[in-house]
């Protein structure tokens, strides 16, 4: 399995260049609200760590080639965005509003770091297309299926 904790490393950089951007950006806008940047926060790291549960959930799925780690994290993961983001509605609209922004920081991190960096620029190589030569795909016309008999 390729090793991805490079690809994992700078995507946390970005997801923090972006972090660091939406709240230069919300000042104009918002004015400097302590509520917003403290909302933000909360939510760039609580996606930071969602991001390491779904990494870490992958890499348990690949070793035991069994879906359960994938599907039980993702409820764990949603209800760790659930009560953050509650708890940030109940501080205040500028809180919330930042913590989902954090929230969506992730988003445009891998954005960022994939299509920019490792795919526009291609300053490092594409840890996620590791293959060195062409892969052969099996032809499923040659497999006969029983099915395949109903208009005979």
């Amino acid at each position: 399995m390729t090793d991805l904790t490079e690809f994992k490393s700078d995507i946390v950089k970005c997801v923090l260049i972006v972090a660091a951007i939406a709240e230069i950006i919300s000042i104009p806008i918002l004015g400097f609200s302590l509520l917003f940047t403290a909302g933000l926060i909360v939510g760039t790291a609580v996606t930071i760590l969602n991001f390491v549960l779904l990494v870490k959930a992958g890499e348990k799925v690949m070793e035991e080639k069994r879906a359960m780690p994938m599907v039980g994290g993702y409820f764990v993961r949603l209800v760790i965005y659930g009560v953050f983001f509650v708890a940030a509605v109940k501080v205040g609209m500028h809180a919330a509003i930042g913590c989902a922004v954090g929230f969506v920081c992730l988003h445009v991190g891998i954005m960022v770091t994939y299509l920019i960096v490792y795919g526009l620029f291609k300053k490092k190589k594409n840890p996620l297309n590791d293959w060195t030569e062409p892969k052969e795909w099996n032809d499923l016309s040659v497999y006969d299926d029983e099915d395949d008999d109903w208009n005979k």
